[in-house]
């Protein structure tokens, strides 16, 4: 009997999306097929299942197109003039430790170059809208998909928080210092192609086959070309994040057992991120940090981007060209090499 029930509310949820979609209410229509999906799901129609999934992306990519249902806000928040006085001086003191080394270990050592996961939460539970509360919500990709987590208020909302600290930490102090470095080089230090090249391969954690790209990578920041930038540096840093991570006692070897006993070594991923095996040893901010940047869903997700060929070329700049190379930093500044 559940099942003749589930049949029934299908087809109606099915006949009240097409007709939705029929007066251009694309937006109603994509939540009305998603919840058509979720019946087809119990009863296992494969070819409704199927129908509803490219509706809803097609429904969403017209809801999206149409300008009816999203809008494209954008606000400047002006800084206190003692906060900016604030925040110079950091610069300026930053920017005054010496000498180069000095500047770019710090800045893989410096707190405020990485958002708290503590602080971002509390911040969130505190400022959580009551819409967050109580209203049926999903959050859409560019893409026309549903994004995994966007139907879960605290969990949209905390990334939102997380989104804007990061944010502040490129504009306000990471990205003002890099520019800085390289183009008004304050007291003569100079931030270039050779000089980043020598802290690389001095800093001794890289193997040779993983440098050698790496500093290709680094080759194509420095002229600008951040789309070759970041194809090479994202998947390098994916690559050396999990041999020190090896190295650093966690266990990188995967297991298949479909077709007999095969290993091989594991795609770095939100889960692993997330585990408590990585946490330990990295800390959680920095593996949010990597996780948001690189794979969140409702982050910037730019490995996944990268690796799925779904990069927007105007997402390969200068912010997060440079975020990818603060992560090589802080792997700079927080390993070292022993020799025994």
């Amino acid at each position: 009997m559940p099942k003749i029930k589930n049949s029934t509310e299908l087809k109606s949820k099915l006949q009240k999306a097409q007709e939705a979609e029929k007066h251009q209410q694309f937006f109603l229509a994509a939540h009305l097929f998603k919840e058509a999906l979720i019946l087809a799901l119990k009863v296992e129609q494969s070819e409704t299942i199927k129908l509803c999934k490219n509706k809803i992306v097609e429904m969403n990519k017209k809801s999206i197109t149409s300008g009816n249902d999203f809008r494209e806000l954008n606000f400047t928040q002006k800084i206190p003039e003692d906060r900016q006085k604030e925040h110079e001086e950091f610069i300026n003191k930053f920017l005054n430790q010496g000498d180069l080394k000095k500047i770019l270990l710090a800045i893989g050592k410096h707190p405020y170059f990485f958002p708290s996961v503590d602080m971002v939460q509390k911040t969130a539970n505190k400022s959580l809208p009551i819409s967050y509360q109580i209203a049926s919500m999903s959050t859409i990709s560019n893409e026309g998909h549903f994004l995994r987590g966007g139907s879960e208020g605290g969990y949209s909302w905390f990334t939102k928080m997380y989104d804007i600290h990061q944010k502040l930490v490129m504009n306000l102090y990471l990205g003002r210092i890099i520019y800085e470095l390289m183009e008004n080089k304050p007291n003569g230090i100079n931030l270039n192609l050779k000089e980043l090249s020598d802290y690389f391969s001095k800093s001794g954690i890289f193997e040779q086959q993983n440098l050698e790209i790496i500093l290709a990578g680094l080759r194509n920041y420095f002229e600008k070309d951040y789309i070759s930038s970041m194809h090479i540096l994202i998947p390098q840093f994916e690559a050396v994040f999990l041999k020190f991570s090896e190295k650093l006692d966690i266990d990188i070897v995967a297991l298949d057992q479909k077709q007999g006993i095969a290993t091989r070594t594991k795609v770095l991923s939100e889960k692993y991120l997330d585990s408590e095996e990585f946490i330990k040893v990295w800390g959680i901010d920095l593996c949010r940090q990597i996780r948001f940047i690189l794979f969140e869903p409702m982050g910037y997700r730019l490995r996944h981007k990268i690796a799925h060929g779904e990069i927007d070329p105007k997402e390969c700049n200068f912010d997060n060209t440079t975020l990818i190379l603060y992560l090589y930093l802080v792997l700079i500044s927080r390993i070292e090499i022993k020799s025994i």
